[in-house]
């Protein structure tokens, strides 16, 4: 029987030795690479988009960045993959890679995050071509550089990469609905928190299962870390379902035409202000609260601010401008 896994361990070794013999050459490329899955650039990207471009296709954006997160900790908590170098020792992942290869490996966050918004504006924008090819390029250059750096198998990014397109049509279906139906937006969040509910208790028996043949001395992961790992996930999920339906209902923004100055003002101040959620509002917090719960906190802060927060501020700064 043809084993699947020993040919990904095999084309990972072959990677190894290919950044071994080049000495590290194409490290760099790949580490600056894999940093467009991140959630950084990307969440920065959705909000440049939903803010200041086109609020439909943020919003379609953020919606499938959001179900694509209830997905990607499903599946990771659900087949509990270790990662390569835990499965076969003799893979040496990059060093710079490790910190932000926590949790189980299957699928690939950093893939699902990139196919959630670069594949999006691929399929929002598939009409201009340069457009297209760019982003999907990029989706490519990230799934590869997880098997490069060696932190993923093949299967992780194929899988992610599968579900992101999947993720893409339904979300495009679910778009349509709930602007053609009145009530359709409040029927959508609540089926989302739902889920997400359910996720949840999924999560809590899981663990409960996993943690009652646990043995610190010999099992590489503990289940109560895995289980605390996606927790931030989760309250990124609520805060976005949650700020966007308040937005919608509250607020309903609209994104000024032909006011570049005052774009050029908010837009800026926006994405650093996300940036200061996301890298520096943790270490305020971790004085004060576990380290799981602080980046609970801070992703449901940074959710917030995306959807709702500071679509309160455009509003008051571009409150007699019509919505793009």
């Amino acid at each position: 029987m043809f084993n699947t896994m020993h040919f990904q361990i095999q084309y990972l070794l072959w990677l190894q030795n290919l950044r071994e013999v080049t000495h590290g050459i194409f490290d760099n490329f790949f580490m600056s690479a894999t940093y467009f899955g991140e959630y950084i650039i990307p969440l920065s990207i959705l909000a440049l988009i939903y803010w200041g471009i086109n609020k439909r296709a943020g919003r379609f954006i953020l919606f499938t960045y959001g179900i694509t997160l209830w997905v990607n900790v499903f599946l990771k908590m659900t087949a509990c993959i270790k990662r390569p170098w835990l499965i076969d020792s003799s893979i040496k992942p990059v060093e710079k890679a490790m910190p932000a290869a926590d949790g189980y490996s299957f699928p690939s966050g950093h893939t699902a995050g990139a196919m959630a918004v670069w594949g999006s504006i691929a399929f929002l924008w598939w009409k201009n071509k340069i457009l297209r090819y760019a982003m999907i390029t990029i989706v490519l250059l990230v799934a590869f550089s997880r098997n490069y750096i060696g932190v993923h198998t093949p299967q992780d990014v194929i899988v992610s990469i599968i579900a992101g397109i999947l993720i893409i049509l339904g979300v495009d279906v679910v778009t349509k609905i709930t602007d053609k139906n009145k009530n359709a937006d409040i029927i959508f969040f609540a089926v989302m928190m739902f889920l997400t509910l359910l996720l949840c208790i999924y999560i809590q028996i899981k663990c409960n299962i996993q943690m009652q043949n646990y043995n610190p001395l010999t099992d590489n992961l503990n289940p109560l870390e895995m289980k605390h790992s996606v927790y931030s996930k989760i309250s990124f999920i609520i805060g976005t379902f949650s700020g966007w339906i308040l937005e919608k209902r509250f607020v309903d923004f609209k994104i000024p035409e032909n006011e570049f100055v005052k774009k050029a003002i908010y837009l800026p101040a926006g994405i650093i202000c996300l940036y200061v959620i996301l890298r520096y509002l943790t270490g305020f917090i971790l004085p004060f609260v576990p380290e799981h719960i602080a980046y609970t906190i801070v992703w449901f802060i940074a959710s917030m601010f995306i959807t709702f927060l500071y679509p309160v501020v455009i509003k008051m700064i571009c409150s007699n401008k019509k919505q793009d």
